[in-house]
């Protein structure tokens, strides 16, 4: 009798040992059944399943950057390591933003928050985007500034039915301006084709006083005297598309 009632007690054991074994691996709850593991979410396993969205990914390289220039440490971090994070909510929103706004070169905007020593909690405001844009204008690739205002041309002229030639001289002003300040037309287009002079020349103050930050004359007119060379090759590519 005694050792029938063994058995059966060491029976209950592994079964309850068994049943016992259903751990979550972000959060190291365990559980009974298989299936109520299944259905746990807990704030880790819920960071871990958007890993994969734009906003997270970009935020997850962001928060990389953030340790190699704060940290002597030189351990190699996973993502693992980035939803258990403090910052992991301040970089995921960073991320989001980057994408929400259409960030021109983010691992460039990294760097100048970086650089800068902005606060992270302020890394997915426009003001601080806005600080970064305005001088990643003038030190970008003049050719990619080119490549990226003559795209936005093509999709403006699609929109409003004009020739994408023709959208400085003949599109609507206010979408150009909002263009003008998200960096999808460079100064580098307005300064240096035919198109572009008259499209300023036209401006009411109100738009003048939205993209004057972006189009400093004074410094972008320095830039050119600085760059002749690079100058007469963008407006030759102007020119060759009657800009």
């Amino acid at each position: 009798m005694n050792l029938l009632l063994m058995k059966k007690l060491s029976s209950m054991k592994e079964t309850v040992e068994t049943k016992s074994s259903y751990g979550c691996e972000f959060c190291n709850r365990t559980f009974l059944r298989e299936s109520t593991i299944a259905k746990h979410i807990c704030e880790y396993k819920h960071r871990w399943q958007e890993k994969d969205k734009r906003g997270n990914q970009i935020g997850f390289q962001g928060w990389l950057h953030f340790y190699k220039k704060n940290t002597a440490n030189e351990k190699k971090r996973t993502y693992l390591d980035f939803i258990k994070s403090s910052y992991y909510t301040a970089f995921a929103k960073f991320g989001t933003y980057c994408v929400d706004a259409n960030v021109l070169n983010v691992q460039r905007y990294i760097d100048w928050l970086l650089k800068n020593k902005i606060r992270i909690d302020v890394w997915n405001t426009d003001s601080s985007y806005t600080k970064f844009l305005i001088e990643y204008l003038r030190v970008e690739d003049p050719l990619d500034a080119i490549h990226r205002s003559v795209e936005q041309t093509i999709k403006l002229g699609n929109e409003e039915g004009i020739l994408p030639k023709d959208v400085l001289r003949y599109g609507n002003k206010n979408k150009i301006c909002y263009c003008v300040t998200t960096g999808k037309i460079s100064p580098w287009m307005l300064y240096q084709c035919d198109s572009g002079l008259q499209f300023m020349d036209k401006l009411d103050s109100i738009q003048v006083k939205i993209i004057i930050d972006y189009i400093d004359p004074e410094k972008w007119a320095l830039k050119f005297r600085k760059n002749p060379d690079i100058v007469k090759t963008v407006k030759e590519i102007l020119n060759e598309g009657q800009y």
